[in-house]
């Protein structure tokens, strides 16, 4: 009963047999499936004698080129060192958004262990284990993933069993970056390879836990273009280069500015080159606003220089500033209970971060309530969860018949300053000078294009994200990636030669960050064939790792999409699907009956960087960006090549 009992509890820890059925990954005659490595250095690859062979060089290594699991998986390879005595096997691997590596015979010779957990690589943390390998013997080594887990087998011996709940799982910097999503790689070692397997640990559809529900699996014919798609997604640096062009060169992109403009110019002629369809600008007027000059200065209790961002909208004070005593409140309702003392002052919003819904309306409306209170400016706690003493920037209102006062952001970390301040009964002066404008109205542009349906070219889904950035910083995170990954996403189609049935379309919409006009002009440009919109879909809260989409359309809709994300689930760990898409730009066309989808995404440091000036090129993973445009582009082929236009 102890045997058994142990035998249930520690599952897969025991190599209890689950999960499906094992499917090769090596036809045992060519390289079918797998490319080698872009090593520098590296030896010659070849397959004999029914093996990979990887030649002795510094890192010699192979890629599997099809999708594959990013968890609750397992693979399987039999490998030997011929020559050398280094590591013969270096297997690098998903784990959900991360990845690692399996060591097997390392650092010499006879290290086996997991880089990286927690920074510490193969031979310096938990896993770290010794075995001697032989020379031309054949190991069998059996690798298991799941999100509690990471467990190996050399020769049936279970030699690791880690848990890695709560630990950070990361690659060894360096080259094997190159080895993601699948790779085995050999150290100055010639080694061999064989039997290369892998498994899902998830039980058959419809087996062991009863039938699914709801849910409409795709047609394996979909399934197989959707996986070319997402193999050449997850391996195009194309999306990351034209990122880092478009940033670089054009840096922020406010509406109505000439480097928004110059930018659009670039992505047109950038469009027909990639061979896409009726490329074209479509006209939008966007208001205008500028900063202009700008500085906070704390004048008692001692002078210093504040960091301080206006608020996009925000009237500017007189030239020689505004300078009064603040008063710091923690909500709306404080300081309706306070309008005695705010009268004359320069309210202080110390509102910390909740969630973004939540905390933005100090932002928004912030200078409304201040003002009806009688101050004479407003200053916002900045709207993020955390703080290098950055502020952020963003929209904001005014109500009629309010007086319009100055609005701007401060870092959280001098909100708080000055609440401790007022506790300890001290009042703070600031000076605060803005030389922001309104400006008169000008012409921008949504930039479209499409890969047309094959029968259906009447029939659309839309995918985008909105071009225009903040006037600081250079708007990488928000939202030039996202343009890029579903400006990719949609490129890929033409390049794998997989036109849908129905029309492809690539919005990058305009004037997002200041008011809407991109998304309301492509609503009212489009208005009489809106009812031919199958779907619209846009990225627009970053380019972190995937975890799926938002989703708003008919309730017949749901089981098919449930398919979707299963196939997402299974190949990019992004298979989440919820109720309620809420990109900015797909609201007028949500209102006006679109079905549409937000790209969800893991949780990340997006509102860290948002409407800042920290918001640049580096912030964006390369890999997490290809896993975005993969997700991006695989829904979006799904809903434009169903058989039967999706249900409204």
């Amino acid at each position: 009963m102890r045997c058994a009992m142990m035998l249930v509890l520690c599952g897969i820890a025991l190599g209890a047999v689950r999960g499906q059925e094992w499917r090769s990954l090596f036809d045992g005659k060519t390289l079918a499936g797998w490319t080698q490595t872009s090593f520098g250095g590296s030896g010659e690859v070849v397959v004999e004698d029914g093996a990979i062979v990887l030649n002795m060089g510094m890192l010699t290594g192979v890629n599997y080129t099809n999708p594959i699991p990013r968890m609750d998986y397992e693979v399987e390879v039999q490998a030997k060192r011929a020559v050398g005595s280094d590591f013969f096997c270096g297997l690098t691997f998903p784990v959900g958004p991360d990845f690692a590596t399996l060591i097997v015979g390392g650092w010499g010779g006879s290290v086996v262990g997991i880089s990286s957990l927690d920074d510490n690589d193969a031979a310096h943390n938990e896993t770290t284990t010794y075995q001697r390998f032989e020379a031309g013997r054949w190991y069998k080594i059996r690798l298991a993933v799941t999100p509690t887990h990471l467990s190996v087998w050399i020769d049936e011996d279970r030699r690791i069993h880690a848990n890695i709940e709560g630990k950070k799982i990361s690659l060894r910097p360096g080259d094997i970056e190159l080895s993601k999503p699948l790779g085995i790689a050999s150290y100055g070692t010639t080694a061999e390879l064989k039997d290369i397997r892998l498994r899902s640990l998830k039980p058959e559809a419809g087996g062991g836990g009863g039938e699914k529900k709801n849910v409409v699996s795709l047609p394996a014919e979909m399934a197989t273009r959707l996986d070319r798609l997402v193999v050449a997604a997850t391996n195009s640096l194309v999306p990351h280069q034209r990122l880092a062009q478009l940033c670089d060169t054009f840096g922020p992109r406010y509406a109505g500015t000439t480097n928004l403009e110059a930018a659009i110019d670039w992505i047109l002629e950038e469009l027909r080159r990639d061979g896409f369809e009726n490329v074209r600008g479509e006209p939008v007027t966007v208001r205008r606003w500028r900063r202009g000059m700008e500085s906070a200065l704390l004048v008692a209790p001692h002078p210093e220089p504040l960091p301080v961002l206006a608020l996009g909208g925000t009237v500017g004070t007189p030239p020689e500033g505004v300078t009064a005593p603040v008063l710091v409140v923690s909500s709306f309702a404080e300081l309706s209970n306070r309008v005695a003392e705010a009268r004359g002052r320069i309210v202080v919003f110390n509102a910390p971060f909740t969630d973004y819904g939540a905390t933005v309306r100090f932002r928004w409306s912030g200078a409304i309530e201040a003002a009806k209170a009688g101050a004479v400016a407003s200053l916002i706690r900045s709207v993020t969860p955390f703080s290098l003493r950055t502020p952020h920037t963003g929209g904001m209102s005014y109500q009629d018949g309010v007086p319009r006062i100055p609005h701007a952001a401060l870092a959280p970390e001098d909100a708080e300053r000055f609440a401790r301040w007022q506790t300890a009964g001290i009042t703070p002066i600031i000076r605060l000078t803005l030389g922001a404008e309104a400006l008169p109205d000008s012409p921008s542009r949504n930039v479209v294009a499409e890969i047309r349906g094959r029968e259906q070219p009447d029939a659309v889904v839309v995918v985008g994200g909105h071009l225009d950035s903040w006037d600081v910083g250079q708007g990488a995170q928000d939202d030039a990636g996202g343009c890029m990954a579903a400006w990719e996403a949609v490129r890929l189609l033409r390049e794998l030669d997989l036109r849908p049935r129905c029309t492809v379309r690539l919005v990058l919409w305009t004037d997002e960050e200041n008011h809407g006009a991109g998304s309301k002009a492509y609503r009212d440009a489009h208005r009489d064939k809106l009812d031919r919109h199958l779907a619209a879909i846009e990225a627009d809260a970053g380019t972190y790792s995937p975890a799926g989409f938002d989703f708003t359309g008919s309730e017949s809709a749901w089981p098919w999409m449930r398919g979707v994300a299963e196939y997402l689930e299974e190949r990019l760990n992004a298979g989440s699907l919820k109720a309620g898409a809420g990109a900015a730009d797909l609201m007028p066309l949500l209102a006006a009956g679109v079905p549409c989808l937000s790209l969800r995404l893991h949780p990340n440091q997006y509102f860290w960087l948002h409407h800042t000036a920290a918001d640049t090129v580096d912030k964006v993973a390369p890999a997490d960006l290809q896993r975005c445009t993969a997700a991006l582009a695989a829904m979006t082929f799904a809903l434009a090549d169903r058989e039967t236009l999706l249900p409204r």
